[in-house]
């Protein structure tokens, strides 16, 4: 790990972000559709497709290009997610990322380098309650040629300590069930689940959850 650098975002690093952040996000996709193919209700959508031309034109024909139509309407709505997610972030708080996050009190963002290329990032934006003063972990992605090799559990640490130096009760992040990389990271670091009431109406279709992790700093010593 001696040779991985993390440091502080510099405006040279902007593309090489956007790029991470836009391939991690075209990720899911896959995932999310092979997901949907396993849930009851879009069986269900799927059987209809099938069945409705068969019934009302008795065309074999028909029913096929119904259960293809149906699978393309699945693939297509997960794209378009995950894509629409990813020009939101490009067009938003990464835009200008100098000025969205080095230049506001209580953000960061810090990428890691390995031989001068950014092969990971993290975010850190404040999460204040009226009766907490919390960090939320947002915009963690490591590139696919660097995984597995503990860049993300350097990330999360950087951003934990980070927390803890601004005196913060916790840290706190949401992912999605399909992440399965993720969960199980911020669980081996400490972090507990908790309840959330986020929920997304396309997610939930297709049986994906969005859960929410917390880290206490004052419990971890």
């Amino acid at each position: 790990m001696s040779a991985y650098n993390v440091r502080l975002y510099k405006e040279s690093d902007l593309h090489l972000v956007k790029e991470l952040f836009t391939f991690g996000m075209c990720e899911h996709i896959c995932p999310a559709f092979y997901h949907a193919l396993k849930q009851p209700r879009c069986w269900l959508l799927l059987l209809v497709g099938l069945l409705l031309p068969l019934v009302t034109n008795e065309s074999i024909v028909l029913s096929i290009l119904g259960g293809i139509g149906v699978l393309l309407f699945l693939w297509f709505t997960c794209r378009e997610f995950f894509l629409y997610h990813a020009r939101q972030g490009v067009a938003g708080d990464l835009k200008d990322i100098r000025k969205y996050y080095l230049e506001r009190e209580g953000y960061c963002f810090w990428v890691v380098e390995l031989e001068g290329e950014v092969v990971g990032t993290v975010a850190a934006i404040p999460a204040i309650t009226p009766h907490e003063k919390n960090v939320e972990l947002k915009r963690m992605i490591v590139s696919i040629h660097h995984r597995g090799k503990g860049i993300a559990k350097l990330l999360c640490r950087t951003l934990i300590d980070y927390a803890r130096r601004r005196g913060c009760n916790a840290v706190i992040v949401s992912t999605t069930s399909i992440q399965i990389s993720g969960v199980q990271l911020y669980t081996e670091l400490g972090f507990k689940p908790t309840e959330t009431d986020l929920y997304n109406p396309f997610l939930g279709l297709i049986g994906i959850s969005l859960l929410g992790f917390r880290y206490d700093i004052s419990s971890s010593g």
